[in-house]
């Protein structure tokens, strides 16, 4: 069977990215489509890596653009959907397309099953980015979005309707999702929920550790949406050691973060070392994270959250703010608790409520359960084998 794998862009490690890795290893001699690939953030991936050196995985000419300028990843954001609707896939018996925002502007030919798995409608072009959310981005950023974003709006639309027209199976890896889906497209879906390696993460053993060694930790790509902020300030506030583990693809984004905990110290000296910026850290480091840290913090509103599943997987409780795909997963008192509001005040006093409760490790990994490897394998060739 001849499958193709369309993903926006392989250029940072992250959720969207393992499941493009777990569907390489469901099909081994999958051809990839992206507009564009950077080897060198995925040498410890083995299927990824090895389509890349097997010559499988083929870019656009925004390839060779942001090889020239990788600082300007971002900042070229609208040309990517133009860049992806100058690819063809033809000939495949089946065409998985992954998309949070320009793998849908591919075009189809003569190809027998088309799946769409959507990770989420694109965040700005839908009003699903907040005037918070702006506010973390350059002014430069601010700026030019608006001048685009009616076009690209058009462009995301219309690729949806061309789906649609081609009998395309639209999945979602949330109810979270499929609701938000529903609203913005006016298409239901399928909910199958992305894999997560929860067997390596039940393997850990716990350890946590108390005192003043004690950390909270923050893990995954670094992105402005995810509210790091109110994950230092709220730790700073506390006096709380707060470790985060992870890299941008827009280096701003960490040097806002790092301002906020250097603006914090020279006012409250005693604070200085309480938050510790790792930077992207390997499967062994993530594990002995995973092992001692006290509990996972996760401010963000997130379409799902792959990271937050591992972390349940490996007896760690979480703190999440109560909305998006975390309502999926967290039961507050059992497996973690919740935080009502989007502030690090709110964030601090969940943090205070968790620590003068009790959790049980072998039940918080019993949460995990439904969201393995092994579910979403499962689901997804039942899906596609009919």
């Amino acid at each position: 069977m001849r499958v193709a794998i369309v993903h926006d862009y392989l250029h940072q490690a992250g959720g969207a990215e393992k499941l493009v890795e777990k569907w390489l290893s469901m099909y081994p001699r999958a051809d990839v489509f992206t507009s564009l690939y950077t080897p060198e953030r995925f040498e410890n991936w083995t299927e990824i890596n090895k389509a890349g050196i097997e010559k499988r995985i083929h870019t656009t000419w925004a390839q060779g653009l942001i090889s020239r300028f990788p600082k300007f990843f971002k900042h070229l954001f609208w040309l990517y959907p133009l860049a992806m609707s100058r690819v063809t896939i033809k000939d495949f018996d089946l065409v998985i397309i992954s998309s949070t925002y320009c793998g849908k502007n591919v075009q189809i030919q003569n190809c027998k099953k088309i799946v769409h798995y959507i990770h989420s409608p694109t965040r700005f072009l839908h009003g699903l980015v907040t005037e918070t959310d702006h506010q973390s981005l350059s002014m430069t950023y601010r700026i030019v979005i608006p001048f685009f974003k009616w076009w690209l709006r058009k462009l995301d639309l219309r690729a949806i309707k061309y789906l649609e027209d081609k009998s395309t199976i639209t999945v979602t890896n949330s109810q979270n999702i499929h609701d938000t889906v529903k609203e913005v497209y006016g298409i239901d879906s399928r909910v199958i929920y992305p894999p997560v390696d929860t067997s390596t993460f039940k393997n850990i053993h716990r350890r946590t550790t108390y005192g003043e060694r004690a950390f909270y930790l923050c893990h995954g790509r670094v992105s402005f949406h995810k509210r790091l902020d109110l994950a230092i300030k709220a730790c700073l506030q506390l006096g709380r050691r707060l470790k985060i583990s992870g890299a941008s693809a827009l280096p701003a984004e960490i040097d806002q973060l790092k301002q906020i905990v250097t603006d914090y110290e020279q006012g409250h000296p005693k604070a200085k070392g309480l938050v510790e910026f790792l930077g992207r850290t390997s499967q062994e480091e993530v594990e002995e994270l995973v092992a001692t840290c006290t509990a996972f913090l996760f401010p963000g509103k997130e379409d799902f959250g792959i990271a937050p599943i591992e972390m349940l997987a490996g007896g760690v409780p979480l703190i999440a703010y109560q909305d998006g795909g975390a309502l999926e997963y967290v039961q507050s008192g059992v497996n973690g608790v919740f935080f009502e509001e989007q502030t690090s005040s709110s964030l601090a006093q969940a943090i205070t409520e968790f620590e003068s409760m009790k959790f049980n490790v072998p039940t918080i990994r019993k949460s995990s359960d439904a969201f393995s490897s092994q579910n979403f394998v499962k689901e997804f060739r039942r899906l596609t084998d009919n």
